[in-house]
């Protein structure tokens, strides 16, 4: 007996085994983890090498330049990005997506150890690492104490951060704010020069003074005694007793060559909660990590640590993106049940029957919940895009389940019984529900194995529909007609109660039924007039698609906005400040905002002279959208004097570094010349609609002392120009001498001059500078000059660049962009120049394109498919014409939504493919089959319109109801959900619509172009 069969006539079996699927399925979905995107690996691989003191122009010659080189020879890079920055050379290598990281990261290593020698021998160890670009804070936590700054600090980074970075999934703890202690060690170039010391000798006998050291033990009897030199001062005043031999015998104390001050390290960055100095810890998750997990054990830690802080220190979770990330799937699912609901509610009004309904609501689930298993084998998340495709499904799934009652309840109208009608229309229908399950998965395969970026983003979407597809399939054959055959009574008798619960229904029904019928005979008889309406439409839609915005993903509201100010590269951490207080003054007084966080300087990429306020919404029903929040907020600030402002709106999927949604960038030798060709760009894009906080990267304001050494002067005075640099840094920044304990704690001890000589640069030429022949100032060793200088340089593939940025308010990136292309085009670029186009419309190009690729494979397999149904390649031809005419649907439905297409809008062009064939498949199967009964070809399909109607509005009304749950966008995520089911609304109406009224008349002109060559070959 058939599957079919044994599923029918032994339900105990079918139930257990549905029960079995059910439980493990039920067991897998708490086992998932959750995420609000799927797993993306990025191949990037940082190297990072400190160079303190040093300049952008000498980070560049000296550090990046070189490994630039080194990296470039290693296999399967596809991009080197440089940043060459005051003390610190940064190179990214950006590898193909096929490459392993693991190895591309040692070979890398492996590169830049080679060529560590050539480096500057004060230079730092290059540090090589795989990153991951798009990391951001999930968390943010504020610490608020009433102790001494840097004892705070000293508690935080100790008790707090160090516990929370063990737990599992957590990639770092970053702080922010609080005072770092210091010793430092103050000399004055007089007394230096008094005792005949040098900077450097100073700092290496106190080195060598201030150290335990464990000498071994002496062994007496049956004891043992642990002898250990014990050199390290209790107390920094203590410090000051350490002996500084001057040779001939002669000794001084340290205290006397210099001042010891228990002091704090140069304030780099600073922090503030709502106001008020404060500590701040940002969070950053590992790549992948379920950082709803990560979040829940961070919250358990905290409850463990803060008893232990003794009241000393207030910790408060001020920002929690997995709360998002938590809504934002629950939103998902719940639409997803929604529309299941929906779903069975239409089966109901058009068959009404309470078994036939009962048997849909227990066969979607059933599908649905054991997707859960290979999910879970997989290991995949419940993130924004499976759950999507678990939600698609629902109207995906419900065909099968359509085609299925349908028949059965065909069969039942014949006088079957029940068993009877459910095996042997399942039977019939068989090959139909394979050959609809076969171009949907013909369809989700290409989505599944694109590459890049969004071959990984969409690959847990496709496999989850192809995984409940297969489901649904054999749910058809199983679930669904045993029962339907034990849950549709002995008789197809529709009850008093449901005649009038669906009266209305049914008259509407009946309604557009009529007009059906009536118009898709005048359109078989008026097949010129026919294709010709529906090819004006199509031409009109043709002029609307510019009309459509562009961008990469949707903008996502979740209640956060990033203010970020930039001052002049010469401006101290006060000056920054205090603009940045202006700022916050404002922000405090609006009533649309919770909390505000603010760091000062300390960027990885950025100076001090730079800040960011984040500004945390009230809830969303409270107050505008995120985003006309920003636009108010960068008309406030853009009157703030030499401060130039950037109003970000933070987005679910994240986006690391310096990438802006606009970025264009010139490359080439000449810094000056970038420089020129950005400000033309800037002028030429200025007034473009919808840019905002247009700006360029290249920065020149800084003036740089520059010293050339007179190379005859220092040899004669024997000293070597290495010496110099080594004893003049250590003036200006000072030289680490060591660390002084205490309680656990480690600070350094710094030898430096005392800061009122170095307040100035008027006074470094008058440095001393010790010589064998006694001390020189530098400026008789060096020429000084003052010259500008940048403060930082970027390059990308070992080519200098500039890039002018600017975020979008008010359009999207590709309307933007339709703007600003021919205005590039008019700028003349020197020999050596060229543009890129970086960030957001980068990824539009890249990712857009492999999605066009899958959307035509996804064609071709659904093309050969329908041929090998219906064993006919001219028929498959005809069905095809459906899927570009879906634009007729597609393009107006984005316009009158206002929504953008984004790459979750290509994924419903893709899917579009697999969903509106069926209909036309539907009609040309039974019109050729009824042809094939003597009719004419225009009878047959008019006839197979009016048999398949029923099941065809079915079908595309339960997947519209089980997909509007998803465009209304309601809820956290929505921006997310709804241009997918947008776009598969309209797609579908137009598809439907035109399979049947449009499909009818072509394939008669089909028949009857066929006919004539069949006559003429007769009639020769």
């Amino acid at each position: 007996m058939s599957i079919i069969g044994n599923s029918v006539r032994r339900p105990v079996l079918t139930t257990v085994i549905m029960s079995i699927f059910v439980l493990l399925g039920l067991y897998s979905f708490y086992q998932l983890g959750v995420a609000l995107l799927p797993k993306i690996d990025i191949p990037v691989v940082l190297v990072r090498v400190p160079y303190s003191g040093a300049g952008p122009l000498e980070v560049e010659r000296l550090i990046v330049q070189p490994i630039e080189d080194a990296v470039a020879s290693v296999e399967g890079v596809k991009e080197i990005n440089g940043y060459a920055l005051e003390g610190t050379g940064f190179v990214v290598a950006v590898l193909n997506y096929e490459v392993d990281v693991t190895q591309a990261t040692l070979d890398i290593s492996t590169r830049v150890k080679a060529i560590a020698g050539n480096l500057p021998d004060d230079a730092d160890e290059p540090v090589v690492d795989k990153v991951d670009i798009t990391a951001q804070p999930f968390m943010m936590i504020v610490a608020k104490s009433t102790l001494p700054s840097y004892q705070a600090r000293d508690i935080v980074d100790d008790q707090v951060a160090k516990r929370l970075t063990q737990i599992t999934g957590m990639a770092s703890v970053d702080i922010r704010g609080g005072r770092v202690r210091e010793i430092h060690l103050n000399a004055d170039p007089s007394s230096l020069m008094a005792h005949n010391l040098s900077l450097r000798r100073l700092a290496s006998l106190v080195r060598e003074s201030n150290f335990n050291s464990p000498s071994g033990s002496i062994a007496l009897g049956g004891k043992e005694t642990s002898i250990r030199i014990v050199g390290e001062p209790s107390t920094p005043k203590e410090l000051g007793e350490i002996g500084i031999p001057l040779g001939e015998g002669r000794v001084v104390r340290l205290g006397n060559v210099v001042r010891v001050v228990d002091g704090l390290a140069e304030e780099r960055n600073r922090a503030r909660f709502d106001g008020r100095d404060s500590i701040l810890l940002e969070l950053i998750a590992r790549p992948n990590a379920n950082i709803v997990r990560v979040s829940k054990e961070v919250m358990v830690e905290l409850d463990s640590i803060s008893p232990g802080l003794g009241g000393s220190i207030e910790l408060e979770v001020v920002y929690d993106s997995s709360k998002f990330v938590e809504q934002s799937v629950r939103n998902v699912i719940r639409d997803m049940m929604i529309g299941t609901l929906l779903t069975a509610l239409i089966i109901f009004l058009f068959l009404r029957q309470f078994g036939s309904t009962i048997a849909v609501a227990i066969s979607m689930p059933t599908s649905i919940i054991a997707t859960f298993i290979p999910m879970y084998f997989f290991d995949y998340t419940l993130n924004v895009m499976s759950t999507l495709g678990l939600a698609i499904s629902v109207g995906v799934l419900v065909n099968n389940a359509i085609l299925v009652l349908e028949n059965i309840y065909r069969y039942r109208e014949l006088g079957m019984d029940p068993i009877t009608a459910a095996e042997e229309g399942t039977r019939e229908i068989s090959l139909a529900v394979i050959s609809t399950t076969a171009t949907n998965l013909g369809v989700f395969i290409p989505i599944a194995f694109m590459g890049g970026i969004v071959g990984q983003f969409f690959n847990q979407f496709a496999l989850t529909v192809v995984f409940s597809t297969l489901f649904s399939l054999w749910v058809a054959f199983t679930v669904t007609p045993m029962a339907a055959a034990r849950l549709g009574g002995d008789s197809i008798h529709v009850s008093p109660i449901a005649k009038r619960t669906t009266a209305w229904w049914q008259w509407l029904y009946r309604e557009v039924e009529v007009f059906h019928h009536v118009y898709v005979e005048k359109a078989v008889r008026h097949p010129g007039i026919t294709i010709g309406f529906f090819g004006i439409l199509f031409i009109g839609t043709l002029f609307l698609v510019p009309k459509v915005g562009f961008e990469f993903f949707p903008r996502v509201d979740e209640g956060v906005i990033r203010v970020n100010l930039e001052l002049s590269s010469t401006a101290s951490i006060d000056a920054t400040d205090n603009e940045i207080r202006k700022v916050e003054r404002f922000l405090q007084a609006q009533p649309y905002v919770k909390s505000i966080s603010t760091t000062v300087g300390g960027g990885r990429l950025s100076g001090v002279n730079s800040g960011t306020v984040r500004v945390y919404l009230v809830d969303e029903g409270e107050r505008k959208s995120a985003f006309a929040i920003g636009s108010d907020l960068r008309r406030e600030f853009a009157g703030l004097p030499d401060t130039n402002v950037t109003v970000n709106v933070a987005s679910g999927q994240g986006g690391g570094g310096r990438s802006r949604p606009v970025q264009i960038t010139i490359t080439g030798p000449d810094l000056d010349v970038l420089d020129s060709i950005s400000k033309e760009l800037l002028e030429k894009i200025r007034d473009v609609p919808g840019l905002a906080d247009l700006d360029t990267d290249w920065k020149v304001g800084r003036f740089e002392l520059r010293l050339t050494p007179d190379h005859y002067r220092l040899s004669s005075m024997g000293v070597t120009l290495s010496e110099v640099a080594e004893e003049l840094r250590g003036y200006l920044i000072g030289i680490k001498a060591g660390v002084f304990r205490e309680k656990g704690y480690e600070y350094d001890i710094l030898v430096k001059l005392s800061d009122r000589w170095i307040e100035s640069s008027s006074r470094v030429p008058g440095l001393p500078m010790w010589t064998p022949s006694g001390f020189v100032p530098v400026g008789e060793l060096t020429e000084v000059t003052t010259v500008p200088s940048p403060t930082a340089i970027y390059r990308v593939d070992r080519q200098r660049k500039v890039s002018v940025t600017a975020d979008v308010a008010g359009r999207t990136v590709g309307e933007v962009f339709r703007d600003i292309n021919p205005r590039m085009e008019e700028i003349d670029l020197p020999a050596g120049y060229r543009f890129l186009i970086e960030g957001e419309m980068q990824n539009i190009q890249e990712n857009f394109q492999r999605m066009l690729m899958a959307f035509g494979m996804a064609i071709i397999l659904i093309f050969l498919m329908i041929a090998g149904i219906l064993e006919s390649y001219l028929f498959s031809l005809v069905i095809m014409l459906t899927i570009p005419l879906s634009v007729i649907g597609v393009i107006p439905t984005l316009l009158l939504t206002g929504t953008s297409l984004s790459i979750y809008g290509l994924l419903g062009l893709v899917m579009i493919v697999g969903l509106v064939v069926n209909n036309a498949i539907v009609v040309v199967d039974y019109a050729e089959v009824v042809r094939k009964k003597g009719h004419s070809a225009a009878e047959a399909v008019i006839e197979a319109c009016r048999v398949r109607f029923r099941p065809i509005i079915m079908a595309d009304v339960t997947t519209f109801v089980a997909m509007m749950p998803l465009a209304l966008g309601l809820g956290a995520g929505g921006q997310y959900r709804a241009p997918l089911a947008i776009v598969l609304i309209g797609g579908l109406f137009a598809g439907g619509t035109m399979a049947i009224f449009l499909v009818p008349p072509i394939y008669k002109i089909v028949w009857d172009i066929k006919n004539r060559f069949i006559r003429r070959d007769e009639n020769a």
